[in-house]
């Protein structure tokens, strides 16, 4: 069991405050964690929470957060855009370095795996010490890439606005991933969702080193197997000890 304090709190982003909690090992290394689409930062069956301990338990403090409209966090879910997660995600690592996190790295998982590759492409070269994605939706244009009447209908509790549709990064996803050089780790299953991995493995030979592209035998999208899961977050962790210094 994680000795690390768990601290809830808020981090301000414009009119919209951000539910934290921070897994506080210390100020030497800091981990952001961000979450899928729906998700919040506990995330399916306290992924996250368990994620977070573990890295607490090497010496390396986590942030879980809820992006604005998710979670506990102010906002309403249908306002929500790409762009606004990576001003929340902006907003994260601008509070990490103020209070003085010497190394920081960003664990995004889905749809948050997006939003970190392109928030760190737009971070200075050398902020950002590593980045690694879980399943990682490859593209905005891919995924959900123009309205439907499911995602956005009134009666969907989960429903986006049309603004989702437009109010996205100059750089989508690809683009982004070449341009960041710092350490890269992207980890999925066989079993992810349709075209994810198949997507992801088509820019990857062109991002630059270091990277790494693991794929797990019988995982799903969210990891739901235990020794799977274990398995997924002995990596992770290994890679932020190796990478955050």
């Amino acid at each position: 069991m994680s000795t690390a304090k768990e601290i809830p709190f808020q981090i301000k982003r414009g009119p919209h405050r951000l539910a934290a909690v921070l897994h506080d090992a210390g100020k030497a290394r800091l981990v952001v964690l961000c979450h899928g689409f729906t998700g919040d930062k506990a995330e399916t069956s306290r992924l996250f929470v368990t994620t977070a301990r573990a890295l607490a338990d090497v010496g390396i403090s986590a942030l879980r957060f809820d992006f604005m409209g998710s979670g506990d966090s102010t906002g309403d879910f249908h306002e929500m855009t790409p762009n606004t997660e990576i001003a929340d995600l902006h907003a994260v690592l601008d509070w990490a370095r103020r209070a003085g996190y010497r190394q920081r790295g960003v664990l995004g998982i889905s749809f948050g795996g997006a939003v970190s590759i392109c928030t760190v492409a737009q971070r200075k070269a050398g902020d950002i010490a590593a980045l690694c994605t879980w399943s990682s939706v490859p593209a905005f244009s891919f995924w959900r890439p123009k309205p439907d009447p499911e995602v956005i209908h009134p009666e969907n509790l989960w429903r986006v606005g049309r603004r989702f549709f437009n109010d996205r990064p100059k750089l989508d996803v690809p683009e982004s991933y070449r341009t960041i050089r710092a350490p890269k780790l992207q980890v999925q299953g066989d079993c992810d969702l349709e075209g994810f991995r198949e997507e992801f493995t088509k820019f990857f030979p062109s991002a630059p080193e270091p990277k790494r592209h693991v794929v797990v035998p019988g995982a799903d999208h969210v990891f739901t197997k235990a020794s799977l899961r274990k398995r997924v977050i002995r990596e992770t962790v290994k890679f932020f000890r190796t990478n955050l210094g």
